[in-house]
């Protein structure tokens, strides 16, 4: 398949597509048999309006019980908000202090994550819309009837379409990770690439880690609510969801076995053919995993073969020409990091043709029991619960959403003096009267673009201007080149599915789309259009003036978090060694007492698998919070060097633990030394220890033992590095010296390789 029409097509399956396909549905078809049929204005805007507000709170990702709580949330607290907004719209001083309230409650609403800012919008939304309808308070339950009407049209819209294509939605959430994890290995090909500058791989790196740790959280709630047991245990959509979420964790472990020092490769293989086909290797799965997805998001099965076994054998036989010209005595490092990279890259290759064989044809199928698919698992999925002991928690000036919502009611409050202030003092000027009819779209973009971080509000600010002002130049053209309603119409819906489905992907464009179909609305409204597109445009552009002025009160600067997601991250890589070295020990009990023991069967595997995906969470909260304060101005970062070295360290760490403890499962005991070695780099990591025992001055490195006696060294590295780095930040207790401690230092800090990698 031609590149360019593979990524259409993935497009035309993603859930943002669908879901912006549901949206346009649900929202337009009622207002075209309001207005088209009944030809009843103000009663099809007050139906649109209910309707779009549960429309926003509709998005992809989440479980259908907690999409059902969303959208009846909204739809209560937005149709309450309209008919709130209605009685108080003929009277301007209390209809100020309505909307500021509420945009300050709703604004909180934030707390409760992305899904709750969702609700808050949503309920923004609706108020705005009503408030610019002139009502009297008799009017006002009127209005409500049909906003009340469009939500809950919209609301059972929803319901249905969700049961009837339920499992493509299952699917599609499910592919979205792998096409995240492919990223993912793409990304990763290029470190082995020394044509390209190893900086700005790491750059690109980190967002598409994070994005597939938050995309796997998704699935990880969509899969684990819908597991195959009882009457659809032996459902085959349900054992393929299941089989092939299963291996795409098995794979994303594999990937983060092991830190891999890409600095050192470089140097010691700069022009040796190795990397060419550890680079090529990564690249061809991640073509695999992607063609893998968009076969499970079309229901189709996999038809495409890609072997990397080719690249496979060359590694291994460049590996053997290298011990034999003498790597293993001369570099002994160098050459396991290079028999790990292999070992990895097979696994991976393993893990990825299991997932492709789910969606082969006539495949029997059994579900994967790699975990107990009990109630315990419940701990793997995102939280749900909502606790207003949470909001009353947060309404301090030490919480960031509180000063977030502070500002967006400030800019709301400048907004709607200034318009309620203008028509007295120039009531004599046609053009404030013919500005102020729609300015509304200034409060409404204002909430769109406002965000609890400086960083992101500016990058939203600068996305909304520039793809307002296109998408006016485009629709300005597009009344240039032709009149005819019919073509304008399907212009209009396209628009209108794009913009939705791009908003959460590329805001630009997608601000350029909804721009488009607003237009095109308001030419079907209004003759005045041209008139229209330059309100709009400079609606935007007061909107943005305003937000961003108003993101420098009480402002919100990464560093009054980052320290606390440094901290986080070092107690949860400190858990996950805890959990791992209890399993590894649970393990070696088990594997003496019974011939082939099972990971699932012993009690500490869960524990320490809801460690890891903790680790893995809060390793990518510290990661994306160090990328926005790099985005805020110089004067508000702070230790940039510290923390990018503990970003790196915890990477090593809870990369090696990951690769080490299958290992030390498998033992019968875990050697002395070994076990000295492990205890050392626990207390190191432990915030409550300053007195630290002396590690091994050596490690048992007979036989299989090498194969770990690489990650322990890179361990003992990396959490010297950590408790130095947090001792130096007041996030640790500086290490008490003992007399002995300087003739027994661990292994030596490694300072060059200060770069994210975790492993293939």
């Amino acid at each position: 398949m031609d590149l360019r029409a593979e990524n259409i097509t993935k497009f035309l399956y993603s859930p943002n597509f669908f879901y912006a396909v549901r949206k346009a549905i649900g929202v337009l078809l009622p207002v075209m048999i309001f207005l088209g049929i009944f030809q009843k204005y103000n009663e099809g805007m007050a139906f649109a309006a209910g309707a779009l507000c549960i429309a926003l709170i509709d998005q992809p990702g989440g479980t259908k019980k907690s999409r059902f709580n969303e959208m009846l949330a909204g739809l209560i607290m937005g149709n309450l908000a309209a008919f709130i907004t209605g009685l108080a719209n003929p009277y301007p001083p209390l209809v100020l202090l309505v909307i500021c309230a509420q945009v300050f409650f709703f604004s909180m609403l934030s707390v409760y994550g992305v899904r709750g800012g969702f609700i808050g919008f949503g309920c923004m939304l609706i108020m705005m819309l009503t408030l610019s309808t002139p009502l009297t308070p008799e009017q006002a339950l009127s209005h409500t009837q049909y906003t009340l009407l469009g939500s809950a049209s919209y609301f059972l819209f929803s319901i249905i379409s969700s049961y009837i294509f339920r499992f493509r939605e299952e699917r599609q959430t499910l592919a979205d990770a792998l096409y995240a994890t492919a990223d993912f290995m793409k990304a990763r090909a290029d470190l082995y690439d020394t044509a390209k500058d190893l900086d700005d791989c790491y750059r690109q790196l980190t967002p598409k880690m994070v994005s597939m740790t938050n995309r796997h959280q998704t699935a990880r709630d969509v899969v684990l609510r819908n597991l195959p047991e009882g009457k659809y245990r032996h459902d085959r959509q349900r054992i393929i969801l299941w089989n092939i979420f299963i291996d795409m964790i098995a794979l994303l472990d594999t990937l983060v076995a092991t830190q891999t020092d890409y600095v050192r490769l470089r140097e010691r293989f700069r022009d040796h053919d190795i990397l060419l086909f550890m680079r090529d290797t990564l690249f061809k799965q991640s073509r695999t995993l992607n063609r893998t997805a968009l076969s499970l998001s079309r229901n189709r099965p996999v038809d495409y073969r890609n072997s990397v076994k080719a690249e496979l054998r060359a590694i291994e036989f460049e590996i053997e020409q290298l011990r034999n010209n003498g790597l293993q005595k001369e570099d002994p490092e160098t050459y396991a990091l290079a028999v790990q990279i292999l070992r990895r890259m097979r696994n991976a290759n393993r893990f990825i043709n299991r997932i492709a064989d789910n969606l082969r044809e006539n495949n029997l199928l059994e579900p994967l029991n790699t975990l107990r698919r009990d109630h315990s698992l419940i701990q793997f999925q995102t939280s749900q619960e909502i606790r207003l002991d949470k909001f009353r928690r947060n309404l301090n000036m030490g919480s960031a959403i509180f000063r977030y919502a502070l500002r967006v009611t400030l800019a709301v409050f400048l907004v709607l003096l200034t318009i309620n202030l203008a028509p007295l003092l120039y009531s004599d000027s046609a053009t404030i009267r013919a500005l102020t009819n729609h300015s509304y779209w200034i409060v409404i973009t204002i909430l769109i673009i406002m965000r609890p971080g400086f960083a992101l509000t500016r990058q939203r600010t600068e996305k909304r201007l520039t793809g307002t002002i296109l998408g006016c130049v485009i629709t300005l053209l597009l009344f240039l080149l032709t009149d005819n309603a019919a073509i304008l119409f399907i212009i209009m819906l396209l628009a209108m599915v794009l913009g939705n489905a791009f908003v959460a992907t590329n805001y630009r464009l997608g601000s350029t789309y909804i721009t488009i179909y607003v237009l095109i609305g308001f030419y079907f409204l209004t003759p005045s259009v041209l008139f229209i597109i330059g309100e709009r445009a400079l609606d935007t552009a007061l909107a943005c003036l305003i937000a961003f002025g108003c993101s420098f009160v009480f402002p919100w600067w990464e560093k009054q978090q980052i320290l606390k997601l440094a901290r986080k991250t070092i107690q949860t890589n400190h858990d996950y060694l805890q959990n791992a070295m209890l399993y590894a020990q649970s393990s070696q009990q088990q594997g003496n007492r019974e011939k082939d023991p099972s990971p699932a069967d012993n009690i500490f595997f869960f524990s320490t698998q809801l460690a890891r995906k903790n680790l893995h969470n809060a390793y990518s909260e510290f990661a994306d919070s160090v990328a926005r304060m790099l985005n805020e101005p110089k004067s508000k970062q702070i230790h940039i060097r510290q923390l990018n070295k503990l970003l790196v360290q915890n990477d090593t760490v809870g990369s090696e633990i990951n690769s080490l403890i299958p290992y030390l499962a498998s033992l019968p005991e875990t050697p002395p030394k070994m076990q000295q070695s492990l205890d050392y780099i626990e207390a190191m990591l432990d915030e409550n220890r300053t007195n630290i025992p002396d590690p091994p001055s050596q490690i048992e490195t007979e036989g299989d033992y090498s194969n770990l006696a690489f990650p322990l060294k890179q361990m003992q590295k990396a959490v010297l590095n950590i408790r130095k780095q947090a001792a130096e930040l007041g996030l640790m207790p500086a290490i008490e010296k003992s007399p002995n401690k300087e003739a027994d230092s661990p292994v030596p800090t490694q300072e060059h390789g200060d770069k994210p990698g975790a492993g293939d």
